[in-house]
């Protein structure tokens, strides 16, 4: 069958009613050049999350996705950093959020990429208790915080950072092919050490092989009391390819790349044609 928009006459549907909706943020709910959540978009998540579990996967730290998650009225743990950790939302008595899962990418890895980075001129980023921190004030640093939200914490040599395990790395890279020949060059020196993968088009992000949105999402549906492969999946990039497959039936955006689309079932439109409130409409979810 061909790959249809999932509003479209003859588009394919899931086998059984969705026990839950697995959804990406950029790129899939967010337009990733300027954030923008379209109020259909909105308003369709906040039904769906009424009638059954809708949880948010994304590449984001935990302190960014919170707030589209409390926009989007979700009440599910928070699966974030590709799926490293997976933190319940805070209570409303104001204690702390509980921490689920908190898998990271050894140091000795997360060193070795450093070094990459550096012999290529890559600019590098790494993470602690839920910080950003740079070695380097360059344009791509900026760049990634504007779309997180979150200040950054320059330090004069990264590697006393990552001393201790961190839920990820990422290189931000503006050029296209440095991005690619980055993923690559990645991939074959920390060879079964690490999963590359890339989340917006200028982020190469380097994870333990342990970690993917889809071994998240199983883990939070599992508590639910839900199985994944009864869950609808929404998403865009490549780090999505996991949790589409993982689950029972799959929409991609239908501006992803061929990567992805050969992974889904169906597609829905961007984020600024509202098209995660169109796909939960068709599904019946909103």
């Amino acid at each position: 069958m061909p790959l249809l928009p999932i509003d479209a006459p003859g588009a394919a549907r899931p086998a059984t009613t969705p026990a839950a909706v697995l959804l990406d943020l950029d790129g899939t709910c967010l337009d990733s050049e300027d954030q923008f959540l379209h109020p259909r978009t909105r308003e369709a998540v906040r039904e769906a999350a009424g009638r059954l579990p809708v949880i948010i996967a994304t590449g984001r730290m935990y302190r960014s996705a919170l707030p589209w998650c409390r926009e989007l009225g979700t009440h599910t743990p928070l699966v974030c950093y590709q799926g490293a950790v997976v933190r319940e939302l805070p209570p409303p008595d104001g204690t702390g959020a509980e921490l689920l899962v908190g898998g990271g990418l050894p140091s000795a890895v997360a060193l070795r990429a450093l070094q990459i980075a550096r012999a290529h001129n890559w600019h590098f980023q790494a993470y602690q208790d839920d910080e950003l921190y740079c070695e380097q004030d360059r344009p791509e640093a900026h760049f990634y915080a504007r779309i997180a939200g979150v200040p950054i914490n320059f330090v004069d040599d990264l590697a006393t950072v990552l001393q201790r395990a961190t839920p990820k790395v990422v290189c931000v890279i503006e050029d296209p092919r440095e991005v690619e020949r980055c993923i690559d060059t990645m991939a074959r020196e920390l060879r079964t050490d690490a999963r590359v993968t890339r989340s917006l088009p200028q982020f190469v992000e380097i994870v333990s092989p342990r970690v993917s949105k889809a071994a998240a999402c199983a883990l939070v549906c599992d508590r639910l009391g839900a199985r994944i492969s009864d869950a609808v999946a929404i998403g865009d990039a490549p780090n999505d390819i996991e949790m589409l497959d993982a689950a029972g039936f799959a929409i991609a955006v239908s501006t992803a790349v061929p990567e992805v689309l050969s992974h889904a079932d169906a597609t829905c439109a961007p984020p600024r044609e509202a098209g995660v409130a169109g796909a939960l409409a068709a599904l019946g979810l909103a």
